[in-house]
């Protein structure tokens, strides 16, 4: 029997980019969520050790998951390909009591390859999401998502907005502004003729956007953008699952519920969420997304310079 198919295809550009964002999450620069939150995430336990919920190594092939546990030297090869799912939940929460596994080593031994090749996208990004992001960490996911034309110019300026949505566009861009960048800005447009969104990004100059714009506008179009490439999928929706991902067939009871007084006054809310401030906030019913976003999204990555 062949290898099993990675269920995210990393030649689509979403998992391109789900990919570079894990990768950056393990450098010093870009750190969000430490190995401990990514065990307890992962492979969470039962307070009193006797049990665990398995949201890793149920998505990952015995062949690639196998030589991972011969690598903690908490089964021998030969016996890791042959265990079923229950089989490996059970190694590695023995292992995990007995210390002869901890936080580090459990990360460590899950390269973002790996990760990203196999587990549901969109419970991935809960992961990453769920927690307050520094700055850096945001700029980093909008320049990635831009340089792998997952959004573009107008679409960013049409997302971008702080104040509490006050302030939208250039309006939210140019709010952190001196008059002095905003007599330069008006004058580079005026200089290149163009006022198109991508005019008007260029005349700022993208990498001044990020630098300039507020954390929170920038964190609203960063939200938008997981709406719009379904990374935020509620767990009793019908809207599409990430784009590069089949369909789940699992379950997965750790997404967020959607709050149903905010769609039917009728209804009565359902339990779950997130319970603390730190958290992403509850998402919506996933956005309709177009023929042609689709064709966009799915389309590999090989995407041409940008201009700067």
């Amino acid at each position: 029997m062949g290898a099993m198919k990675p269920r995210n295809d990393r030649a689509l550009a979403l998992s391109a980019f789900c990919l570079e964002i894990e990768t950056y999450r393990r450098t010093p620069d870009g750190r969000v969520r430490n190995a401990d939150a990514f065990l307890q995430y992962y492979f969470p336990r039962t307070s009193d050790g006797s049990g665990a919920t398995d949201r890793l190594f149920v998505h990952i092939p015995r062949e690639v998951r196998g030589p991972i546990l011969a690598e903690w030297r908490i089964r021998g090869l030969k016996a890791a390909l042959r265990d079923d799912d229950e089989r490996v939940k059970t190694v590695v929460l023995d292992a995990l009591e007995a210390g002869d596994v901890d936080a580090a080593m459990f990360e460590t031994g899950v390269s973002p390859a790996t990760l990203i090749d196999y587990v549901p996208l969109d419970e991935w990004w809960q992961f990453w999401r769920g927690t307050s992001l520094p700055n850096t960490a945001v700029q980093k996911a909008l320049a990635s998502a831009r340089a792998m034309h997952l959004i573009d110019d107008k679409w960013f300026l049409d997302n971008v907005e702080g104040r509490g949505g006050k302030t939208k566009g250039t309006d939210a861009v140019a709010d952190t502004l001196t008059k002095d960048d905003i007599i330069a800005w008006v004058r580079g447009i005026h200089a290149s003729g163009d006022a198109s969104p991508a005019g008007v990004i260029a005349a700022r100059g993208w990498e001044n956007v990020l630098a300039k714009t507020a954390p929170e506008a920038l964190l609203a179009a960063l939200d938008a953008f997981a709406r719009k490439v379904h990374l935020v999928v509620p767990a009793n929706s019908s809207a599409p699952q990430p784009l590069t991902s089949p369909p789940l067939d699992d379950g997965f009871e750790g997404m967020p519920q959607v709050d149903l007084s905010q769609i039917d006054p009728d209804a009565a809310p359902e339990p779950g969420g997130w319970g603390d401030d730190s958290s992403p906030p509850q998402s919506l019913p996933g956005m309709p997304v177009l023929d042609e976003e689709i064709e966009q999204i799915n389309t590999p990555h090989r995407p041409p310079p940008l201009p700067k």
